[in-house]
């Protein structure tokens, strides 16, 4: 249990914490790694600490490239890293000193193709905030349907968790699968990647070590402000990217069912409103091609997109989505007349029409 690990770090103006997280890395239990640490077009010291910790380990490989997001630096990374592994962390994060270890134990012990592990949370003055936890055990897929099941039922859930920095990734599944991080979202491209990765494995283990200290900043409830429209949008650049991925890998079954991975991830940035807020949303976004092609597909899916939710939402959820689709595509007379009849239905009940409800989770 020697193979080496390439740990990817991508940082931008990172001096207040990237020692810290250097410091970490290199002090590992397990000591076959390769570091690869992108300064991303910083504009402090960032630079000036990974040339020095660069200069007194030669595991570590410092590479520096203009300003262009994290997951350009992670894809630069990609391209030299030579572990058999691939470990991602953020510049501003910790590894617990036996990390590395115990993610190589776990994946080797278990032949899974992906380890994920649990994390803590801390503050920046270093308190531990708590702990947290996602599923134990491990999940085996035999066919594409088994992961897809599991993505929507459980891993869209955040059972597992969407960040890349918890987990450790078979070079080889990257290389072959041709994987990259999407450039064009600020957002969610952790969740992009590991659907992609997911697409191909076949054993997922989820260990209960607690291996990342996870850095809480005193900004980081700034996004949960942001408008509607920007999340929505970023949601569909998020899925365009997927679905042009398993478009271009002809990855049939993923493209058959894509609507129910678009139903799900969709209904994220929908809790807490109601359908009319969300067409209006859509709206201010403007092009709404990708959005009216999905939601066209959503109604052969009905009887499993009704199935992947508990039962006593599961039908008012799949009548939010048909809200949308008649809004986004054109709403005849037929929907019309279906939308009425079941909001007499819910005002005789004491309940707000299908319009006014708004989305709980």
């Amino acid at each position: 249990m020697n193979k080496k690990v390439s740990i990817i770090i991508p940082a931008c103006n990172a001096e207040a914490y990237i020692e810290e997280c250097l410091n970490s890395a290199c002090n590992q239990t397990y000591d076959n790694l390769q570091i690869i640490v992108v300064d991303d077009g910083s504009q402090d010291r960032t630079c000036d600490i990974i040339s020095s910790f660069a200069q007194k380990d030669k595991r570590i490989i410092a590479l520096h490239k203009e300003n262009g997001g994290v997951s350009s630096a992670r894809n630069l990374a990609l391209q030299y890293a030579d572990g058999e592994y691939i470990s991602f962390l953020d510049a501003d994060d910790v590894m617990e000193a036996d990390a590395i270890s115990t993610l190589v134990k776990a994946i080797e012990t278990n032949h899974a193709d992906w380890v994920s592990c649990q994390y803590s949370r801390w503050d920046e003055a270093g308190v531990r905030l708590e702990d947290y936890n996602f599923i134990v055990g491990e999940r085996a897929f035999l066919t594409d349907i088994d992961r897809i099941s599991f993505i929507v039922k459980e891993y869209l859930n955040y059972l597992v968790g969407y960040e890349v920095w918890d987990k450790l990734f078979k070079t080889a599944i990257i290389r072959d699968s041709k994987l990259e991080f999407p450039e064009n979202t600020s957002i969610g491209e952790d969740l992009a990647f590991n659907l992609k990765y997911l697409s191909h494995i076949n054993k997922l283990i989820c260990i209960p070590e607690r291996c990342i200290r996870y850095k809480i900043h005193s900004n980081s409830a700034m996004g949960e402000h942001k408008k509607l429209s920007d999340k929505l949008s970023e949601d569909l650049l998020l899925l365009e990217d997927l679905w042009e991925y398993f478009m271009e890998i002809k990855s049939g079954t993923f493209i058959d069912q894509f609507p129910l991975v678009f139903a799900k991830l969709m209904e994220h940035s929908y809790i807490g409103h109601t359908p009319a807020e969300v067409t209006d949303a859509f709206i201010e976004i403007g092009n709404m091609s990708f959005a009216r092609d999905r939601y066209s597909e959503l109604e052969s899916k009905k009887d499993t997109i009704i199935a992947m939710n508990p039962p006593e939402i599961a039908r008012l959820k799949y009548r939010y989505h048909m809200y949308l689709k008649s809004k986004l595509l054109g709403e005849s007379v037929p929907d019309l007349l279906s939308r009425s009849i079941y909001n007499c239905y819910r005002v005789i009940r004491g309940r707000e029409p299908i319009e006014r409800w708004k989305m709980p989770y």
